[in-house]
């Protein structure tokens, strides 16, 4: 018998043993039932991480300006950087 030959036995062997199983796993659970299942926990809403929490309010992020002597990042709202010779208003 040629190898091509002996392969589709084999697969056709394993092909019966699974339905075969199947059909008994099929019965048995028809008469006897399906195994219980785990009772679930309801589900709970997910809690607040990080900095904001319950009752937290949104952290706003204002627009930034370069100063123009030491080129430090300021909000558009700010008077002066801190410097004494700082040029803003």
């Amino acid at each position: 018998m040629g190898l091509l030959l002996k392969l589709a036995l084999f697969g056709v062997a394993i092909y019966a043993v699974w339905k075969t199983f199947s059909r008994w796993k099929g019965l048995y659970d028809r008469f006897v039932g399906p195994p219980p299942e785990a009772p679930r926990p309801p589900p709970t809403a997910p809690e607040p991480s990080g900095p904001q929490q319950a009752g937290a309010r949104p952290r706003i992020i204002e627009e930034t300006v370069p100063c123009k002597v030491c080129g430090a990042y300021l909000s558009s709202g700010a008077t002066q950087c801190g410097r004494p010779d700082c040029p803003l208003p």
